[in-house]
């Protein structure tokens, strides 16, 4: 658990003018242990899901760095140029990062038959051998409870968990070093969420998965997460263990979130205030602080002392 497997540093992901850019995610710096779940977490426009599809490649970082191990596989446009060149030579590296998407209809090809869409990093990584293709295939559709004789279908004729886990057999076929889940299960009804969960869960623990969970259901974060970062604005504003993020959260829009995690009691609920958090002008600057240990927040430079005192008491 103390090799670092994945590394993003001084993150920023910028979209539209370059006079009057979008920030989509500026600065967001973490690592990610081997084997452990990492939590990221923040409402609809937080840059979460910005942050995973810079990671495995979707988008060109516009600044900032990230690592697979101790190789360099992306650079953003605004680094040396060496640095860029030395990603462009690592970038099939990226080829061990694998992703979950967050909607099971729109990432299966519905013109592909589930056997090609399983398949399909394989072939793409090289390997041409049919038998040995097909019996990958029906062991990656066998660990996420689906059957061999799917391999033939297409997506439309299955649930959508089912559709999801498809999606999870495709990411896992090629044993991934990280693998990524996008909000994997807000698409899906309660019930399935929850069987899910519980793949993804049971797969960690037996392949000894590094994930890089994203989503916005802070409840569901904690029970699969070791540890949780918070985003806000484009910035990761907390970060600690799930125990420790739950029990004693520092920041303001943390407070807030944790606030508005439904309970199920309807006469709790009923007289249950969720908190408000009204940003300061400011929000985003300041220093990324660890305030106790393995507990790090972003706070302004005045405010940092006091809560390192608040931390530790």
């Amino acid at each position: 658990m103390d090799e670092i497997i994945l590394r993003v540093r001084d993150l920023k992901q910028y979209f539209g003018s370059p006079k009057k850019p979008f920030k989509a995610v500026d600065g967001v710096s973490f690592s990610i242990k081997k084997g452990e779940a990492f939590g990221l977490v923040g409402e609809s426009g937080s840059g979460k899901t910005t942050t995973g599809r810079a990671v495995i490649g979707l988008y060109e970082p516009t600044g900032g760095e990230i690592y697979l191990g101790q190789k360099l596989i992306a650079a953003g446009k605004n680094e040396p140029a060496a640095r860029r060149a030395e990603a462009k030579k690592n970038a099939r590296e990226r080829q061990k990062i694998q992703m979950i998407f967050q909607d099971p209809v729109a990432s299966l090809n519905p013109r592909m038959t589930v056997k090609e869409i399983v398949a399909e990093g394989l072939i793409v990584g090289g390997e041409k051998n049919k038998k040995t293709i097909e019996k990958k295939v029906y062991e990656a559709l066998e660990t996420v409870g689906l059957l061999p004789e799917h391999a033939g279908r297409y997506p439309h004729e299955f649930s959508g968990g089912q559709r999801q886990r498809i999606g999870i057999a495709r990411a896992l076929i090629t044993s991934p070093d990280v693998l990524i889940a996008d909000e994997p299960v807000s698409a899906l009804d309660v019930s399935v969420q929850a069987q899910v969960i519980n793949l993804l869960d049971h797969l960690k623990k037996k392949l000894g998965l590094t994930v890089l969970f994203i989503a916005h259901d802070l409840s569901v974060v904690k029970y699969f997460s070791d540890r949780i970062a918070v985003m806000y604005l484009g910035k990761i504003v907390e970060l600690a263990s799930s125990d420790e993020l739950f029990e004693n959260p520092l920041h303001p829009y943390t407070k807030a979130l944790l606030s508005a995690i439904p309970v199920p009691d309807p006469r709790t609920e009923k007289g249950r205030e969720s908190g408000a958090y009204e940003p300061e002008e400011n929000v985003g600057e300041g220093q990324f602080t660890e305030v106790s240990e393995g507990h790090f927040l972003l706070c302004g430079v005045e405010k940092t002392q006091d809560q390192k005192g608040a931390g530790t008491s």
